[in-house]
Parts: C-alpha cells; structure tokens; sequence
C-alpha cells in the first residue's frame, strides 16, 4: 500500500512540474508585463524550484535532509499578488518589510526546526483573506476580489492542511515520517492546477491585463468617437430623415454609398462610437417605425411588418418582442389607443 502511494505521488509531482513549468512560460510570455503577472510567475517560479527538490527526494536521488525550503516566501508573494491585482497599484519601498518575515523565519529555522515557513505561509493567508474581504465590490474590481476571494479561501486551507500533516509528521518513525512529510505538498500542488486552469479560462483576468485592456479600449473608444462625430450626424440623418430603413433590402455598403461614407469607416462608428452592429442600428428605427403605425392604424400585423421595413413577419415578431418585450399584437392592444378608423390604411 505504501509503495502504490509513494508510486502515485512521485508520478503526481512529476505532472505538476511539467504543469508549473507551463504555467509560468504563460505569465513570462505575457505582452503587457504587469506587476501581478511577475509576481505571480515569481510565486510559481519558487514552488517549481521547490518541487523539483521534492521529487528528486521522493525518486531518492537526493538526500531528504539536503532540500531548501521556500515557504516563507508564499505568503507574502501571494499577497503582494492579491493586492496589486485588486487595487491596481505598483510595488512601492514599503514592500520590502513584507521580507523580515521571510528572514526571520530562515533564522529561526537555523536554531529550530520548526516549520516556521509554514506558519508565516499561514499567517499571510489569514492577512491576505481578511485584506481581500475588506474590499468593496465596485463594477472595476468585483471580477479579481471574487474569484481572488475564492482562491484565497482555498490557499488558507491548503496551508492548515500542511501544518496540521507537517505537526502529525514530528510523531511518526521514519520512513513513513519522509513520505508523509512529501505528501504535504499535494495541496498546494493542486492548488497550481487550479490556477493554471483558472489562467487558461482567464488569463487577462489572472494576469492583471483586464484593467489595462479595458482601459486601452476605452481611450480608444473615446478618441475614435472624437473623429467620428460627423459621421454619426450623416448616419443618423439617413435614418431619421431620409428614412432609408424603409428598404428591406438596405445594406452596409449602401448606407455607406448614401452617405458618402466608406464601408469600414461605417461599420468602425456603428461598433465604437453608437456599440451596435449595422443591423441593430437599422432595426431600432424599424421597431419605432412599427410601433408607430401599430398605433395609428388598423393594417395587419403582416402589414405594419413590410411597412416598417421588414422583409418577413417572423424576423418582425422576433425582434419586436426583443426590443419591447411584447408581441406586435400585445403591445397594440395594451399600449396603443387605435385614434379613428379614418387613420386605417
């Protein structure tokens, strides 16, 4: 039973390096180089470095006495991470008194052996989660203090897991006391498998790049639209006065030709500046065309449907419905007063 665990784990670690190593070629590779991708790819660089050891260890190529441990250095990356992440910010001097915990515990561990990196580890999940559900949820920040809420929660518990076996394992003969002790790191190993699926799912998200991608867009958005205003008057004037939605047949390159207005340049402005495509644009006019003769006439609805526009009555129902929230039918008979059958076409 012993050696199908020992079998399983060294095999286990063996996917998790290959994994990790993946992991971190994704955040160095990242084009935009933000603070928490860097501090992310240095956490998973020190779990690799450590876990490396851990395997030689459990493939006895190494000696157990002889690994280094990085525990110290988890908890205070993690939480430089979370922060940068959630508030956007850059590194500043102060962090660096986040390190006198990492060398005090090195000290202590010269005298003691203790795990005392664990502790710090544990001690910095507890700060981290407690820092995190602090932070109010606002329409720029609740996608990272979710989910990094969820992560953290997960990272705290991992890390009570390894103190209380790394504690169980100070009670037991060796060699069972040496796996045991290799077997604490299952859940922080699962725990990179969990944010390696979650950089796949996410990556602008893990990687800190939503912000700034969001951002970029938005100047974007509103330096285009500077340039596009008289393009939008030329668009909507089409539509309100010449009134050429009345033509089932109307196509982006025609609007584009009665307006004097090349393709792309039309469809740039419809997308960026009014964020709707051809189609929407057009079709708000054609449902406010409707619901205008719904209103001021008795024509059936097949009717009222040609028009406004349309070129099938089934399209008509669908969008009506879509933009109103009532069928044609409904919205006459709940909506409209019919003025005088004198008005009927």
């Amino acid at each position: 039973m012993l050696q199908f665990f020992i079998e399983i784990t060294r095999n286990f670690y063996v996917l998790t390096l290959l994994l990790g190593c993946l992991l971190c070629f994704l955040l160095l590779a990242n084009k935009y180089k933000t603070s928490a991708c860097s501090l992310l790819s240095v956490w998973v660089i020190f779990f690799i470095l450590e876990l490396v050891q851990v395997t030689l260890i459990a493939f006895n190529i190494i000696h157990y006495e002889s690994y280094i441990t990085f525990d110290p250095f988890y908890g205070p990356i993690f939480y430089l991470y979370a922060r940068t992440l959630v508030q956007d910010t850059p590194l500043s001097h102060n962090d660096v008194f986040h390190f006198l915990p990492i060398s005090a515990c090195y000290l202590f561990m010269l005298t003691w052996p203790f795990c005392f990196g664990v502790v710090c580890a544990l001690g910095y999940a507890l700060y981290t989660l407690r820092y995190i559900n602090q932070q109010p949820l606002t329409q720029g920040n609740r996608k990272n203090v979710i989910w990094l809420r969820r992560l953290s929660q997960y990272q705290l518990s991992a890390w009570v897991i390894v103190f209380s076996v790394l504690c169980i394992d100070n009670t037991l003969p060796v060699p069972l006391s040496k796996w045991v002790s290799l077997a604490s790191y299952i859940p922080m190993c699962v725990g990179l498998f969990i944010l390696t699926y979650l950089n796949f799912v996410k990556p602008s998200t893990v990687q800190g790049v939503l912000s700034r991608v969001e951002e970029n867009l938005s100047s974007q958005k509103k330096f285009k639209c500077s340039e596009h205003v008289d393009l939008v008057k030329k668009l909507t004037h089409a539509m309100q006065s010449d009134r050429l939605y009345l033509n089932p047949q109307l196509s982006l390159s025609e609007l584009a030709k009665h307006t004097e207005i090349n393709t792309t340049d039309v469809s740039t402005t419809l997308n960026l500046c009014l964020q709707m495509s051809f189609y929407d644009f057009v079709n708000q006019y054609r449902i406010d065309e409707a619901k205008r003769l719904l209103c001021r006439s008795r024509s059936k609805i097949l009717a009222v449907a040609y028009d406004a526009g349309f070129n099938s009555k089934s399209n008509f129902n669908r969008l009506f419905k879509a933009h109103t929230g009532v069928t044609p039918s409904e919205y006459r008979k709940h909506s409209c007063a019919i003025e005088s059958p004198s008005l009927s076409h």
